[in-house]
């Protein structure tokens, strides 16, 4: 076999051992038997006339008993293992300081940009004063985006106004409340 693959053998030895012919076949192909001049009706004849004549006992098969393989019992088995947590004194179960005041911070928030979309923190914090403009008092909302000029009117829209900020502001305080959960 090692031989055939290193390409030691001849087309003659190959084509003489039907073994090997069937063998190179499968290996490099029908074309290269016949690249070589091994004709494949030949050695597949004297492939079959060298099996016929072996006994049924010699053909490498193996043989399974009837009772065949003995399955294991479930008694038989190892113990399936079991996850076990062991607590030392003191140890407890429970959430980070962190997270503690990741979950805090992030309720906080959430609440104030409700409190701030539908009451509106101008009822709570000073806005600006009534003569620079007409929504002045009157529009209570915050927008997040100009929280720094609170005194002037750009600061402030109606309540009930949901803007892209407040959105935004919202899904921070919502992901920093999951971290603190997830800690």
């Amino acid at each position: 076999m090692k031989e055939l693959l290193d390409g030691k053998l001849s087309p003659e030895e190959i084509a003489d051992d039907p073994v090997l012919a069937s063998l190179a076949e499968r290996i490099y192909g029908s074309e290269f038997l016949e690249d070589v001049g091994i004709s494949r009706g030949s050695t597949k004849r004297a492939l079959a006339e060298q099996f016929s004549d072996i006994d049924g006992e010699d053909l490498l098969i193996e043989v399974i008993p009837d009772e065949g393989v003995p399955l294991p019992m479930p008694g038989d088995m190892p113990p399936v293992p079991t996850a076990t947590f062991d607590l030392e004194e003191g140890d407890e179960e429970g959430r980070s300081l962190l997270g503690m005041v990741q979950i805090g911070a992030g309720f906080t928030g959430l609440i104030t940009v409700i409190v701030n979309l539908f009451y509106g923190l101008g009822n709570f914090v000073a806005t600006c004063p009534k003569v620079s403009h007409d929504t002045c008092g009157v529009s209570m909302k915050l927008n997040w985006m100009d929280f720094f000029r609170m005194d002037e009117y750009i600061a402030w829209s109606e309540s009930g106004s949901i803007g892209i900020p407040d959105i935004g502001l919202a899904i921070l305080c919502m992901a920093l409340m999951w971290k603190g959960i997830r800690k």
